[in-house]
């Protein structure tokens, strides 16, 4: 029931075949790992190249099963939220 609300009805962004929330967040946190490792520690780059393939790899398949992922994480991210609730029930209830 939850999946179907937050579900958006256009066709999602992509990026590499990859939903782009997720492919961007995955970019943004390995390249500066990547960066910091050859500056700090001189590592070797292709572990880290590797390490951002294999990741891709894995949300291009996870972007094949749920094409919606990106739009579910913002909404999710939008939705998430603890109500205060002005009288005493059980659950959430989202009153002013």
């Amino acid at each position: 029931m939850r999946e179907e609300i937050l579900k958006a009805v256009a066709q999602p962004p992509k990026f590499l075949f990859a939903p782009m929330v997720p492919s961007i967040i995955n970019l943004g946190v390995q390249f500066p790992m990547l960066f910091m490792g050859i500056g700090v520690a001189d590592a070797n780059p292709l572990l880290f190249v590797t390490s951002i393939l294999i990741v891709h790899a894995a949300l291009v398949y996870a972007g094949f099963k749920e094409p919606h992922l990106s739009t579910m994480l913002q909404a999710y991210g939008q939705t998430n939220k603890i109500s205060h609730n002005l009288y005493e029930v059980q659950g959430n209830k989202f009153e002013p």
